[in-house]
C-alpha cells in the first residue's frame, strides 16, 4: 500500500483536501487503516484520527435507507413494487411510483428541491421531535405538489427527494423514527458502535463533542463551521434525520458494514437473505449504472477506478466519503474525507478517488477487472 499511502500524504500536505481516513478490507480482514491530514483547518487545526467521525452524507442512502427497505421487504411489511400511495397520502402520478423506482432513481422526481428554504423561511431553527415529524409531513406534501420532472420509469435521475420519501415510508411501516430504526435493525445486529444519526431534537449514541468529528463547511446559512451536525441543509431542516442524509460514522464502521453485506450476499450472515442482497446490486434499467440504492461501475469514468469488477457496487457522499465493494474478490474500500471543509468548491477528489482505488487494487494484486 506504499503508493496509495504516498498519494494521500501528498494530497493532504499540498492542500488537495484537508484530511482522510482509508480502510481496505479483504474478506473479513481489515488489511489497511490509516488517517491522513487534518480533521479541521478552521477555526483551529485538528489532526485526523482513525476514529474520527464523518458526516457520510449520501452514504446514508445505502447504509441506512436501502438496508431498511430491504429489511422491511424481508419482514413482510412491504414489497419493492408496492406503490407509494400504499404508505403515504400522495396523489397520482407520484402515488403510483413504486419503492423499486425510488430506490433506482427512476421515479420521475427532480434531483433536489430547497426544502429547507420552504420549511424554514425565517432561517435555521431547532426543533422538537414532534416538530421534526411535522416538517417531514410538510416536506412530503411539498414534494407531492411539485410536478414530476419526467415520466416514471422512462429514465434515471439521481434524486435526494426519492430517498426522503423512502425515509417517510419506513417510519410509516415501522411506526418508529428512522434514527431508532437504524439502531435497532442495522447498527445493533451488525455491531456498528460508531454509526448513527445525530437528531437535533434528542440524544444520539455518538459523542457530543465537536472535537470527535471531521469538520465540514463554514455554512453561510447557519453562520458557523459545522462539526458533528449534519451538513445537508434539507436533512438539518428535518431535524437531522432523513432518508437521504444524516448518518455519521467512522471509516472502520463503514468497513464493518461493507463486510457484513458481503457476508450476507455470500449466505454467511443471516442479517439479510442472500438473494435479496444480490437483487439490490443488479442494474435496474438499460443504459443506467444504478441498482437498488447502489451504483455500479461506469466504464472508463467510475469513481471506483478501472480495476473493480463489473459486479461491484458503491456509493459516494457529497461531503467526501465513499464506499465500494467488489463481491467477486471480497474487497471493500472505504475512503472518508472532509473535502467540503471549509468550503464545497473542491473538485480535486473526483480525480483523486479513482487513483486511490486503482492503487489499492494493484497493491492487492489486481491488474484487470
Amino acid at each position: 500500500m506504499q503508493a496509495v499511502d504516498a498519494l494521500l500524504i501528498r494530497a493532504t500536505q499540498e492542500g488537495a483536501l484537508p484530511g482522510a481516513v482509508l480502510c481496505v478490507g479483504v474478506g473479513s480482514q481489515l488489511v489497511w487503516q490509516r488517517a491522513y491530514g487534518a480533521a479541521a483547518l478552521v477555526p483551529a487545526w485538528r489532526p485526523m484520527h482513525c476514529d474520527t467521525l464523518f458526516d457520510v452524507a449520501s452514504l446514508t442512502k445505502v447504509v441506512a435507507t436501502t438496508s431498511l427497505v430491504l429489511l422491511a421487504c424481508h419482514h413482510g411489511l412491504c414489497q419493492l413494487d408496492d406503490p407509494l400511495r400504499r404508505f403515504l397520502p400522495v396523489p397520482a402520478p407520484l402515488g403510483n411510483v413504486t419503492l423499486r423506482q425510488l430506490l433506482a432513481h427512476s421515479g420521475g422526481l427532480a434531483a433536489w428541491l430547497p426544502l429547507y428554504r420552504w420549511l424554514l423561511p425565517h432561517g435555521p431553527q431547532p426543533c422538537t421531535a414532534s416538530q421534526a415529524r411535522l416538517r417531514l409531513q410538510q416536506a412530503v406534501a411539498h414534494i407531492a405538489a411539485t410536478p414530476l420532472a419526467y415520466c416514471p420509469g422512462t429514465e434515471v435521475r439521481y434524486s435526494d427527494l426519492g430517498f426522503i420519501l423512502l425515509g417517510a415510508v419506513l417510519e410509516a411501516v415501522y411506526a418508529q423514527t428512522l434514527d431508532r430504526l437504524f439502531i435497532a435493525h442495522v447498527a445493533c445486529p451488525l455491531g456498528l458502535r460508531a454509526t448513527a444519526y445525530r437528531p437535533l431534537y434528542g440524544p444520539s449514541p455518538l459523542p457530543e463533542s465537536p472535537q470527535a468529528y471531521a469538520a465540514t463547511e463554514a455554512c453561510p446559512w447557519r453562520g458557523r463551521v459545522l462539526a458533528g451536525e449534519v451538513h445537508d441543509e434539507n436533512a438539518w431542516a428535518l431535524g437531522g434525520v432523513a432518508g437521504h442524509a444524516g448518518l455519521f460514522a467512522t471509516a472502520a464502521d463503514l468497513w464493518r458494514f461493507a463486510t457484513a453485506l458481503l457476508e450476507a450476499a455470500a449466505g454467511r450472515h443471516d442479517w439479510l437473505p442472500a438473494p435479496l442482497v444480490r437483487l439490490s446490486w443488479q442494474r435496474q434499467a438499460p443504459g443506467s449504472t444504478r441498482a437498488l440504492g447502489w451504483d455500479t461501475p461506469s466504464p472508463g469514468q467510475s469513481s471506483a477506478g478501472e480495476l473493480f469488477s463489473p459486479q461491484s457496487v458503491g456509493h459516494l457522499g457529497f461531503t467526501g466519503c465513499s464506499l465500494w465493494l467488489d463481491p467477486c474478490r471480497g474487497v471493500s474500500v472505504v475512503l472518508c474525507t472532509n473535502r467540503v471543509h471549509p468550503h464545497r468548491q473542491n473538485p480535486v477528489l473526483a480525480h483523486l478517488r479513482p487513483q486511490v482505488h486503482n492503487l489499492v487494487m494493484r497493491a492487492l494484486g489486481v491488474s484487470a477487472p
